[in-house]
């Protein structure tokens, strides 16, 4: 029986675990706002939902996507961008970015100042993460022009939102946008990797 290369099975399995990453935020982000009569969607920040009735889920669901992106930043991003500088630049800050995703499952509101230093911290190194990568992905072509387009809108997003402040709606909006990222990403890498032309 044909096995892949260990490079590609490792791609593979990183962009499985990126593409799971999302939808398990997803539906857990769902069961959180089930649970919680009080939360109003980009009225309430995100962070109310680990504080409540659908903690369990919502921490959860941060923590475990925390780790499946991991996988999706050492796997996959790391094997297509590029070995220069620039390139371990950006996995590292990747890296950073997953591991604030995390502790801010771990650190709810309830750990006070704690909570918006992790917090703060995941936004923006997910920024500077994007921003790198957007570079990465254009000078590589390794995802076609959409891995950089996509990377780049995301990016741009971010930059937008940032004089907003940090308040509900825009959390929401970063949150959402990331999550967009990790998931058409983790996609067109399966894609390509069975054989289709990423554009």
């Amino acid at each position: 029986m044909f096995r892949p290369p260990m490079d590609a099975r490792s791609r593979r399995l990183g962009a499985v675990s990126g593409l799971a990453a999302g939808v398990c935020f997803i539906v857990l982000y769902a069961v959180a706002m089930s649970l919680d009569s009080e939360y109003v969607f980009g009225k309430n920040y995100l962070s109310d939902l680990g504080v409540r009735e659908g903690a369990w889920a919502f921490n959860s669901g941060l923590i475990i996507a925390g780790v499946l992106f991991l996988a999706f930043d050492i796997l996959s991003i790391r094997m297509i961008i590029g070995k220069r500088l620039l390139d371990r630049a950006a996995v590292a800050m990747l890296v950073i970015g997953t591991a604030f995703l995390i502790l801010v499952g771990i650190f709810t509101e309830d750990a006070g100042d704690l909570h918006g230093f992790v917090s703060y911290g995941f936004f923006l190194s997910m920024l500077a993460a994007l921003g790198l990568t957007t570079e990465c992905m254009y000078r590589s072509r390794s995802l076609g022009r959409l891995g950089y387009a996509v990377t780049l809108v995301v990016f741009l997003l971010g930059i937008s939102l940032l004089p907003m402040g940090g308040d509900p709606l825009s959390e929401t909006i970063a949150v959402l946008g990331i999550l967009s990222w990790g998931l058409i990403i983790s996609v067109a890498l399966l894609l390509k990797m069975s054989g289709f032309n990423i554009p």
